[in-house]
């Protein structure tokens, strides 16, 4: 077999369930992690393009509803967009499609078991021999993961205005449990009942638990960074990149763990992450 350069460039970013593949998504991808008593100030950034919210819509309004629908109120959401920018479709910048208003989230199931780590379940997906593997493992967890604006702080606890201006803050993704969801989900709604939504409001995070990651969320007030559109253009364009690396566990096909388990046989599927995203308006 012949082989080009985009072939190995191709096998480079291929990762087994060996320990040093393991540490190399570890170095690759840096995820929010906080040690007890720690406090941060941030602010969430991960949300979908109009039209993509416009489709959610119309499918949440109508489970019968045809692709020409869909497609239909996607065009619309992104000419009404492109009409209040007084913009054409096409020059519409990524950062400028989004729908700022509805704060979205990745879920997935994953196991963990040691010397084989985090694997995203595959459960009910490859057939009953499969299924036989993969409840060899423990039993599957579901977690959480979306994208977070972290600030500088004053030694105050105070968002540091002069930091922030010199570009000193972060964003990373964060991956965490159905409790912290739920605790999310019931700030939001307590906001939305007056109005408003987290999606538009800065939040404190104080950690509890550097070991589980237990993570107290509250909100402080208007998102700083969606008060200056020069800034808020940066932010969004910086987070945009992440958008597509928030699910937190390596996909791990049948056969690999097959593999890596030491069990004989072969089972044919296709590793297919999932993506559950704008979760606090469906729950």
């Amino acid at each position: 077999m012949n082989t080009t350069t985009s072939d190995h460039d191709d096998i480079e970013r291929d990762v087994s369930l060996d320990p040093e593949d393991r540490q190399r998504i570890r170095r690759n991808q840096e995820w929010l992690k906080m040690t007890k008593g720690q406090t941060l100030l941030g602010a969430f950034v991960y949300f979908h393009p109009v039209d993509v919210s416009a489709v959610m819509a119309v499918r949440k309004a109508n489970k019968n509803a045809t692709p020409d629908e869909m497609k239909a109120a996607a065009r619309k959401a992104l000419t009404d967009r492109a009409s209040a920018l007084q913009k054409s479709v096409d020059d519409l910048a990524a950062e400028e499609k989004l729908e700022l208003g509805t704060v979205q989230f990745k879920t997935c199931k994953a196991h963990y078991q040691e010397g084989v780590g985090f694997a995203l379940s595959r459960l009910g997906k490859d057939g009953p021999d499969a299924d036989a593997v993969w409840k060899k493992l423990p039993e599957a967890h579901q977690y959480f993961s979306t994208l977070l604006l972290l600030y500088p702080m004053t030694r105050e606890g105070r968002r540091d205005i002069e930091a922030i201006r010199r570009g000193e803050w972060r964003i990373l993704p964060w991956r965490f449990g159905p409790s912290i969801y739920n605790e999310i989900w019931n700030l939001n709604d307590g906001l939305r009942g007056n109005g408003m939504s987290i999606a538009n409001q800065d939040v404190r995070l104080s950690c509890t638990d550097a070991t589980f990651q237990r993570i107290k969320v509250s909100f402080v007030g208007q998102a700083l960074w969606q008060s200056n559109e020069a800034f808020k253009r940066k932010i969004l364009a910086a987070a945009i990149p992440l958008y597509d690396k928030l699910v937190p566990f390596r996909e791990v096909s049948t056969d690999q763990l097959r593999e890596k388990l030491g069990i004989g046989g072969k089972t044919v599927g296709t590793v297919v992450s999932e993506d559950f995203t704008g979760l606090l308006d469906s729950v």
